[in-house]
């Protein structure tokens, strides 16, 4: 059987020389495109165009994220890649730049120069055939206009993808992460990659936060800050509700305990608490005064992922060839704060999972967060 899918690692801290490595271990006439995801601290500029020059004329996408899936590796920044092979995939990418100026238009303009690539229009993608895989700055606060956007262009087909990631030095002043596309690395920015695969895709989404009784409406807020919650000062309030939950005049209140959803169709999609700040809570994802929230508990974090990814590799007919994953740093944070890192670590390179540490996951139309999205491709 012709060779489908193969992960590389690379570990140093010389963009060009973590570039060598990597080609040197995915290079092949029939590479069809790389999801690659470096380490934030390297020279992503220099790392991006090195990658390019030694894999092109194969797509290269990803980029950098607070932490890296994938293979075994030793202590020190890591670039790691995935590489598809072969006839039964075709590619197209587009790209939205500066998201800022006209994020729901850039997005669809991106979803259809993509679509153009593979010699189609939006209307005629087909969920049996492609999907769409996206890579957006998770810093950029525009990101789930992005969603709407590329996720509204073409309807019929399931979208998946990740807020790209760095650091967190301050609340204020994040360090700003990159996104790459064919030898670029580029801020304030978002990618789609449209897969036109002949082998099963199924689309991953798993969250194992548990919605409690208490609802609360967001009465001030300013993007992803939320002042007040039922008229009262919101950190209060949330400390009220903590108390009737756990039956206890002091519970313990970490940033990690609780998150909060909106409610669609039966589906909640999560908003994870980034930290607390004075009375004001400071959460990854936008919410507007008005909105109605499920306040959310952490459920089984490792049996739900253990769970939903065995489902994932049935859906694909029981053997997968790749699994690209975007993992929610939030999770990351409650996995360390439960002693369960290593856990978590082994059940998703059980499937042999390839990803990143994401800001933010797309699922459809919706930017959610403390989520893990990806990707199953089986085998023929």
């Amino acid at each position: 059987m012709e060779q489908l899918v193969r992960q590389a690692v690379a570990v140093g801290d010389s963009p060009h020389e973590l570039a060598r490595s990597i080609a040197a271990q995915l290079a092949a006439p029939d590479l069809r495109i790389v999801f690659v995801f470096a380490d934030w601290q390297l020279d992503a500029p220099e790392l991006a165009h090195a990658l390019h020059r030694a894999l092109a004329p194969a797509r290269i996408v990803g980029g950098t994220s607070i932490g890296l899936i994938g293979p075994a590796r030793a202590p020190g920044l890591a670039v790691v890649a995935l590489g598809l092979y072969g006839d039964w995939l075709r590619v197209g990418v587009g790209t939205a730049r500066d998201l800022t100026s006209s994020a729901l238009t850039r997005s669809r303009e991106a979803m259809a120069t993509a679509a153009a690539e593979l010699g189609t229009t939006l209307e005629l993608l087909v969920p049996q055939r492609h999907v769409g895989v996206t890579f957006v700055d998770g810093t950029s606060g525009h990101g789930e206009v992005f969603c709407i956007g590329s996720a509204a262009a073409a309807p019929q087909i399931r979208m998946v993808g990740s807020g790209m990631s760095a650091e967190l030095s301050t609340l204020a002043t994040p360090h700003k992460p990159y996104v790459f596309v064919d030898g670029a690395a580029l801020q304030d920015t978002a990618v789609v990659a449209l897969l036109d695969s002949a082998l099963r895709m199924h689309p991953l989404r798993s969250s194992h936060m548990v919605a409690t009784a208490a609802r609360v409406v967001v009465t001030g807020s300013t993007g992803r800050m939320i002042h007040e919650l039922d008229g009262k000062p919101a950190l209060s309030r949330l400390r009220e509700i903590a108390r009737q939950l756990a039956n206890d005049d002091d519970p313990e209140l970490r940033s990690t305990s609780y998150a909060f959803a909106r409610i669609i169709d039966g589906i909640p999609y999560v908003r994870s608490v980034m930290a607390f700040v004075g009375e004001q809570i400071q959460i990854a994802s936008a919410v507007e005064v008005g909105h109605v929230l499920r306040v959310m508990q952490p459920g089984d974090l490792i049996g739900t992922t253990r769970k939903d990814l065995a489902a994932a590799v049935a859906a694909v007919g029981g053997t997968l060839a790749a699994l690209l994953v975007f993992s929610c740093i939030g999770r990351h944070w409650e996995a360390a704060a439960s002693g369960l890192d290593d856990e978590l670590a082994r059940a998703y390179a059980t499937h042999g999972a390839l990803g990143c540490q994401s800001f933010g996951e797309q699922s459809g139309m919706l930017l959610v967060n403390h989520t893990l999205t990806g990707l199953a491709i089986g085998m023929p």
